[in-house]
């Protein structure tokens, strides 16, 4: 119902039945000789009905309106019964005597039925500021009684005389006070307690029937108005609460933050304004010569005890209300500095410890570390179990990295799948002990086959074996070990969590397994770097993993002088700078021969680049390639590498005899990219290099997002006659997915396929049926890493037709190659 509509039907309804109220009050004094009983007979069918509509609306109602409304019906109930022995004390000509338990249950049930109701509408209009509800209710009371104290004392004091000498019965008195007591709660809830009109009108009108009620009680307790008064405020006073029984249900109402706490000065003030008015006259009266009388000093000491009362409430409200500011404060500095999933430190809180820390190590040469760890395919647990799975994953890696490190070190969660720890010594004396015999102690101790790189600006070695599984180390001791190792003691508490998080999950029942790359960076005495350069750096070693085969940790040794922008993140930027020449900042481009099994001929050379940087020295592919790829910068890489082989053709040409194919690498995100194939047209329209001499090679270090644009974009690179290699298959990304997905001419098998030095039998059929598969669809196939003679022969008897490796020549200048 539209509320238009329900306004106009609410109005009709309202205006009708207090005209037919009014029509029925005046009929009765139309009746000669019989008013009294006429009167009494239209209050008790009014109670009757008033008390039945109640009941009967409370059904269709929940909550608190369900509860008001049978709180009415039962006041109305036992105050008709009343009028109910006034008919028949009038019937029987017995007058208008009632016994006064009577009389004391039939005129009070009904107010403290009105006063509980309205105390419990306290919960559907609770204040902005939330309080305890029996102290709020408690504060609604004594600010009624605080009003209405107020007003009873300047009616006392401008009326002449003593006003109870004008009553017939002063003990009447009590019943008009908790009228306008209760009128002035429902004034209270209507002005401080924002609500929407459909919530407000239900309060309003049952103030409209206190009112009326209290018009009639007034009368009665004068005995001098006319009976026409009392019969209408009794007769008005139950039609109200019928009315208001019957209003609609409230929807819910949203209001402003300005507006509540407007409301809520008013909750505070509103009560001090008769007060403040009472006081200043009953002030200016005594001083004026004219005392106070008994009631008006009673009024006064009881106005000043529940003004006391009302500030000690007020206290105490203050009191919780400045406690839930602190735990809001407290909630609101831990959800900003903590992550909500795992619990663990976020980017802000991360950021903010490794600044202190790099600030400690440049002050008391304090050792620093930074271990980034990525999950490995952490998308396909949420693709395979789902994301609720996922987010348990992520929480229990978060637990075993804390379990690995120690109390003063900060694990973090910098987002998705990353996280990292800082390690310092967080104001400590000194560094744990390193462990005797280069082992770290274990309640545990599990032989865990993982390799242990060390990625340093000349490239990746292996170090050794981790074959401990982590727990937390033991305290600091006051002063460091002689000969005690920063690097070492970092390591090992990276290999710790390298360890941890390779175990199975165990979650509801399902074993869950997730690998991890780990990048780890160091600073010691005599580095002086910034936060965002270690964390740069430690980011790079973690993508030189994911490089080498994932599950693995890489620390980076770059270079090491004084210089604080010496770093190669910012050297890479700079020498592949917008406008300069990648050749210039000391970009090289080395080839290594493919030759054809069958009789060592060179049929093509792959284009590497190679990097000799002014300040850092030779820098390894995977070091730079992985920090190109990492800030975007990785194109501008193939770009060079695709322009200087294309220029290099002609001499390759005259240096080999005869015409020779070219393999240049492109990353695998640039097939999703605009770019590749205005460079690939441009390369070979500026060098007049025949389409078909060049070979596209997909390197695997990122994942094709978008496979069918992929594709796309392969086709029309092979539509001007340009070849597409798949490298480095079989691990990383490039698999058989990829193989049916892009329409490449050539696959280069990784050397872990080719590895003939294990299980010979094993590895050969799976070259094989690789081989088969490729020969199969019309693919060639190119065996990489061969490096011993004995490996090319095997590859050859399988049926590979091409090879790569250092057997038949490492990478070198154009000016070094022999043919």
């Amino acid at each position: 119902m539209a509320a238009g509509t329900l306004v106009v039907i609410t109005t009709v309804r309202l205006v009708g039945t207090l005209a037919l109220a009014l029509v029925v009050v005046a009929f009765g004094e139309l009746v000669p000789g019989s008013s009294r009983l006429y009167s009494d007979t239209v209050q008790l069918l009014a109670g009757l009905v008033a008390a039945g509509v109640c009941f009967a609306a409370a059904r269709s109602r929940a909550g608190v309106p369900r509860h008001w409304r049978h709180l009415a019906s039962a006041g109305l109930l036992v105050w008709a019964l009343t009028r109910l022995w006034w008919v028949i004390q009038d019937l029987a000509g017995a007058g208008r005597e009632v016994p006064e338990a009577i009389a004391g249950i039939g005129f009070l049930v009904l107010p403290a039925s009105m006063l509980a109701g309205l105390l419990a509408s306290t919960h559907t209009r609770p204040r902005p500021v939330p309080t305890s509800p029996r102290r709020d209710q408690l504060a609604l009371i004594i600010d009624a009684v605080l009003i209405t104290g107020s007003v009873l004392a300047l009616i006392w004091s401008v009326l002449p005389g003593d006003p109870l000498d004008k009553v017939a019965d002063p003990d009447l008195l009590v019943y008009p006070v908790a009228d306008l007591v209760l009128l002035t709660m429902a004034g209270l809830l209507l002005a401080t307690r924002p609500d929407s009109p459909a919530g407000r009108r239900p309060l309003r009108l049952a103030g409209l029937a206190l009112l009326a009620f209290g018009t009639a009680d007034t009368a009665r307790l004068l005995g001098t108005g006319p009976l026409w008064l009392e019969t209408a405020g009794y007769v008005l006073g139950p039609v109200f609460l019928i009315l208001a029984a019957l209003s609609p249900a409230r929807p819910p109402v949203h209001r402003p933050a300005a507006e509540l706490l407007e409301r809520d000065w008013l909750h505070l003030l509103i009560p001090y304004g008769p007060v403040l008015v009472a006081g200043v006259v009953l002030a200016a009266r005594t001083v004026a010569g004219d005392p106070l009388t008994p009631f008006q000093a009673y009024l006064g000491w009881l106005g000043l005890a529940l003004v006391v009362t009302r500030q000690m409430l007020t206290i105490v409200d203050n009191t919780v209300l400045l406690d839930r500011v602190a735990e809001a404060q407290q909630r609101l500095h831990h959800q900003a500095y903590h992550d909500p999933l795992t619990g663990l430190a976020n980017r802000a809180l991360f950021q903010e410890r490794l600044v202190l820390a790099v600030e400690a190590h440049e002050r008391r040469q304090a050792p620093v570390a930074v271990i980034f760890a990525d999950l490995d395919d952490f998308k396909l647990i949420n693709d395979t179990f789902g994301h609720a799975m996922g987010d348990r994953v992520l929480q229990a890696v978060g637990e075993r990295m804390r379990a690995c490190v120690r109390s003063t070190d900060l694990v973090a969660r910098l987002g998705g799948d990353e996280f990292a720890v800082v390690l310092d010594q967080g104001g400590e004396p000194a560094p744990p002990a390193r462990p005797t015999g280069g082992r770290l102690r274990t309640v545990l101790r599990q032989r865990i086959g993982g390799r242990r790189y060390v990625l340093s600006a000349a490239g990746v070695r292996v170090t050794g074996n981790a074959d401990w599984t982590p727990r937390r180390s033991a305290p600091p001791p006051s002063a460091p070990e002689p000969g005690w190792n920063w690097s070492a003691e970092a390591e090992a508490i990276g290999q710790r969590v390298l360890a941890a998080l390779r175990e199975p999950y165990v979650i509801d029942g399902r074993s869950v397994s997730v690998g991890v790359s780990i990048g780890l960076v160091t600073a010691e005495s005599g580095d002086r770097l910034s936060a965002d350069i270690l964390l740069r750096r430690a980011d790079a070693a973690m993508y030189a993993v994911k490089r080498h085969g994932k599950g693995a940790l890489i620390r980076y040794t770059g270079p090491r002088d004084t210089v604080p922008n010496a770093d190669l993140p910012q050297l890479l930027a700079g020498a592949l700078a917008e406008g300069g020449s990648p050749a210039d900042a000391g970009f090289q481009v080395h080839y290594q021969p493919i030759v054809r099994l069958a009789d060592s001929r060179t049929v093509a050379v792959e284009a590497l680049a190679r990097w000799t940087d002014p300040v850092a020295g030779p820098v390894h592919p995977d070091v730079f390639v992985t920090m190109a790829e990492r800030t975007g910068l990785v194109a501008a890489i193939d770009d060079f590498v695709l322009d200087r082989a294309c220029a290099d053709a002609a001499t390759l040409a005259e240096r080999f005899g005869h015409p020779i194919a070219l393999h240049v690498n492109v990353s695998a995100g640039r097939l999703g990219q605009q770019g590749l194939e205005d460079a690939v047209k441009a390369a070979l329209e500026r060098y007049r290099v025949p389409a078909e001499r060049l070979v596209i090679e997909i390197t695997e270090t990122l994942r094709i997002s978008d496979l069918p644009r992929a594709a796309a974009v392969v086709a029309r690179l092979r539509a001007l006659g340009v070849r597409v290699a798949l490298d480095d298959f079989g691990s990383g990304y490039n698999a058989l997915a990829q193989l049916h997905s892009l329409p490449v001419d050539i696959v280069k098998l990784d050397s872990t396929l080719t590895d003939m030095s294990g299980e010979r039998d094993r590895a050969g059929a799976l070259c094989r049926s690789v081989l088969a598969i490729c020969a199969e669809i019309g693919i060639t196939v190119v065996a990489e890493g061969l490096e011993t003679a004995d490996r090319s022969r095997a590859l050859a008897d399988l049926g590979c037709p091409l090879g790569q490796g250092y057997l038949f020549g490492p990478p070198v200048p154009i000016t070094s190659l022999t043919a």
